[in-house]
């Protein structure tokens, strides 16, 4: 067994322009270091966002504390609190944003499906 931290403490602040007031604790390597899958907990501060741009894989957002603002391809935003998540799918605009702050776990890669869709 090998334990995995993902509290604040263990996060860090990637240099990305798409993040605004993020913070990330990585669970598994890359996908560029030949994992086929992705997973890091993202912490977004009050105010925070993850700018709309084209998900490179299929992605599930799943909210553990707080609450914001999720759109999709349309462009509409939908609320989204703790217990819910959301699935994008390869090549959607997506954007997550929130005013009081949340936290989410983000797991991404091909072949990713959500419980309850068929591929």
């Amino acid at each position: 067994m090998r334990r995995l931290r993902f509290d604040p403490d263990a996060a860090r602040e990637p240099r990305d322009d798409l993040l605004e007031g993020v913070t990330v604790a990585p669970l598994t390597a890359s996908m560029g270091g030949g994992s086929a899958f992705q997973a890091a907990v993202f912490r977004l501060a009050a105010g925070g966002r993850i700018a709309r741009h084209a998900a490179r894989c299929p992605q599930i957002l799943a909210v553990l504390e707080g609450a914001g603002e999720v759109s999709g391809a349309s462009g509409a935003a939908q609320r989204i609190a703790a217990g819910e998540a959301v699935y994008w799918a390869a090549g959607e605009d997506h954007e997550t944003r929130t005013d009081d702050g949340l936290t989410a776990l983000i797991i991404e890669g091909d072949g990713l499906v959500p419980y309850g869709i068929e591929g």
